[in-house]
């Protein structure tokens, strides 16, 4: 099998159009290569590349070292995720174990100093959408050892990494990898939502979620197909209320360009409540091959918290997953509102390969499955 590498050098003689999944390339790797990555994602320092391997062509992210960079994004970064993220979930889930708190604190001071000195973000990441969860294809159309292969000769001081695989979900990437030789690193814990056989329709939740909604006849959904600038800008501003200013500025920090560049190319479906000529709360929602994420939502803070709008846009993606027959997954957090509501908990993980690196190379690694022992204890013993 043949493999081409495609960069800045020679894009201009590569044509994507015989690729099955021109459009995701066509909407997030091609602009994110003509480009600096922070025009699109404000805090999301990467290179970005191609790889044709005949029956595809496969995103390749290339994070710098987020060390340098405040905030930088998990969904780019290891550093980010496991050190960043790690100690703001920690602080947040933990808050009133004081003890537990502290003890959490110190490891990740030292998680983070050896981190940054074993170049923890010099990894290549396969196939990265970017959002905070990663969808792939169900079957894997090309030979993963020969990639393997491939992406060590060209990227030797880097680990091969694949986000966010969940064995409930892609059972046959899972077992794969690990027999090329992938560690399985624990991400988080995400909750699926079987839509496609009413799960969520045994839940007395649906029935109290279904009333409020049939009271709200000042707020109608919409979804939007060709939205303005300025409808774009107030959903930006509703996501940016709930990710960086309620949680955390580690959240990707996404643009108007970055937004109709995916729905240019129908990649994000975007659904808005209105409240008269307002935008009020929005689900945007990507599908692949079975399973749907809203990776985009957000709400008017500002609005009453008796209106639900939470609830009503969680309602409304659930409803939309049903209608089309998918796989909701729901992502992290919010852990005992999602089980109310019919979804279950599974382990996600990122699988990574660095036997070809140093040990102190692969010592951040190592060191984040070892704490990944007690953090899985500590999720399933707290419910987060």
């Amino acid at each position: 099998m043949g493999f081409r590498l495609i960069d800045n050098q020679n894009l201009a003689t590569f044509s994507l159009d015989n690729a099955a999944n021109h459009p995701l390339l066509k909407a997030l790797y091609l602009p994110l290569m003509r480009q600096e990555s922070t025009i699109l994602i404000h805090n999301v320092h990467v290179d970005t590349q191609l790889l044709d391997i005949g029956s595809r062509v496969l995103g390749l992210i290339l994070p710098h070292i987020a060390a340098a960079y405040p905030d930088e994004s998990y969904v780019a970064s290891p550093y980010g995720q496991y050190v960043d993220y790690g100690r703001y979930e920690t602080a947040l889930e933990l808050g009133k174990l004081l003890w537990l708190n502290r003890l959490a604190n110190g490891v990740f001071n030292v998680l983070g100093e050896i981190c940054r000195k074993a170049k923890f973000d010099q990894v290549v990441l396969i196939d990265n959408l970017l959002f905070s969860t990663n969808l792939y294809p169900q079957k894997i159309d090309y030979d993963l050892a020969a990639l393997q292969q491939f992406l060590l000769q060209q990227f030797p001081n880097r680990a091969l990494v694949f986000r966010s695989i969940c064995p409930e979900v892609y059972p046959e990437w899972f077992q794969h990898l690990k027999s090329q030789g992938y560690k399985a690193v624990f991400s988080r814990q995400v909750y699926l939502l079987r839509a496609h056989e009413g799960a969520h329709r045994l839940k007395r939740a649906l029935d109290i979620d279904s009333r409020l909604a049939s009271k709200q006849k000042h707020l109608n959904w919409t979804l939007l197909d060709s939205p303005s600038d300025v409808e774009l800008e107030r959903i930006l501003d509703l996501y940016n209320q709930l990710y960086l200013e309620k949680y955390a500025r580690l959240n990707p920090q996404y643009t108007l360009g970055f937004l109709k560049n995916l729905l240019s190319e129908g990649i994000i479906h975007i659904k808005a409540l209105w409240h008269e000529e307002k935008i009020v709360a929005f689900t945007g929602y990507f599908i692949l091959d079975g399973v749907m994420i809203n990776p985009l939502i957000g709400y008017d803070r500002s609005y009453p918290q008796k209106e639900g709008l939470y609830r009503l846009l969680t309602m409304e993606t659930m409803l939309e997953a049903e209608k089309q027959g998918l796989l909701l997954n729901m992502s992290s957090g919010a852990a005992h509102f999602k089980r109310l509501r019919g979804a279950q908990a599974f382990l996600e993980y990122n699988m990574v390969y660095d036997r070809h690196l140093s040990f102190f190379r692969r010592l951040p690694w190592a060191l984040t499955r070892a704490i990944a022992i007690p953090t899985i204890w500590l999720v399933r013993r707290y419910g987060l």
